[in-house]
Formats: C-alpha cells, sequence, structure tokens
C-alpha cells in the first residue's frame, strides 16, 4: 500500500514541473506580444466585464434610437438646419457605428467558444441531407397529427355544445 502512495507522489511531481513549465512559457509569450504595444492596447485587450455589459446596453440603446430615428419616428428640429438636412446621414453613421460597437461588445462572451468550433465534427452532405428530410418529415407527420387532433376536437365540441 506504501509503495502505490509513494508512486503516486512520485508521478504527481513531473507532471507539476511539466504544467508549471507550460504556464511560463504561456505568460512569457503574452508578455513577448505585449511588447511594444502602448499601455492603452494592453489595456483594452484585457477582459473588464462590467465594462463590457455597460457598453452593450450602450450601444443596444444608441441603436434602437439610429433605428427610430430611420424610421421617422424620431424626427429632427427644424431650427437646426444643418442636422435637419443630413439627418438621414447622421442615423445611418449612428446605426453603423453602434453595430460595430454592439460587435465589440459582444465579442468577449464569444471568444472562448471559436476554439471549440474548431474542434467540432460536422456531419458530411449525404448524412446532412438525410437528417434534413427526416426532420421535414417528422415536422409535417407532426402538424398533420396536431391538425387532425383539433378537427376532432372541434367537431366533439360541436356536437356537444351544438
Amino acid at each position: 500500500m506504501e509503495n502505490k502512495e509513494l508512486e503516486v507522489v512520485e508521478t504527481k511531481e513531473p507532471v507539476r514541473n511539466e504544467v508549471k513549465k507550460k504556464l511560463e512559457k504561456q505568460i512569457a509569450k503574452k508578455h513577448a506580444k505585449m511588447e511594444g504595444k502602448s499601455r492603452i492596447i494592453e489595456y483594452l485587450m484585457e477582459e473588464h466585464k462590467w465594462e463590457n455589459y455597460a457598453f452593450l446596453i450602450l450601444s443596444l440603446f444608441t441603436l434602437m434610437v439610429g433605428v427610430l430615428m430611420l424610421s421617422g419616428v424620431l424626427n429632427p428640429r427644424q431650427d437646426w438646419e444643418f442636422f435637419a438636412k443630413y439627418f438621414k446621414v447622421f442615423a445611418w453613421a449612428i446605426v453603423v457605428v453602434c453595430g460595430v460597437g454592439l460587435l465589440y461588445a459582444l465579442y468577449p462572451f464569444f471568444k472562448p467558444a471559436f476554439p471549440e468550433f474548431k474542434k467540432i465534427t460536422w456531419i458530411k452532405g449525404w448524412n446532412f441531407f438525410g437528417n434534413v428530410i427526416r426532420t421535414f418529415l417528422f415536422i409535417i407527420i407532426f402538424a398533420s397529427l396536431f391538425l387532425l387532433y383539433d378537427a376532432f376536437i372541434q367537431q366533439l365540441l360541436e356536437k356537444i355544445l351544438g
């Protein structure tokens, strides 16, 4: 029993050293990437979860304002001649900038998923189409079944109440 425990302790130490070396390599690689970059870029590349939430909400709100301006719900004041003259251009600029801001705010939330997409083995063409056909048949059969149930229940209620 003691021999097995000693083996486990002995095998854990090289694994720890290996993990420690890998972590040190990753940290060194990150620092090498960041060398020569400004502190602002370094700050922006870090994850700031709550700031992203606030930026996401502001982007959504401003995007809605831009869409309301384009749809004609919000109209410019006529005494602001320059703004009233280029109102649609301003509204489109708001929509484009907020759309880009929305993508920027959402990117950190989806970033961990990108490496996982590379691990997926996607289904081949004929298997995909076979599954699509089976799915549509399933939907058609159950939709017709529910329509028949509905017609039956409707006839039954007409005879009962009728």
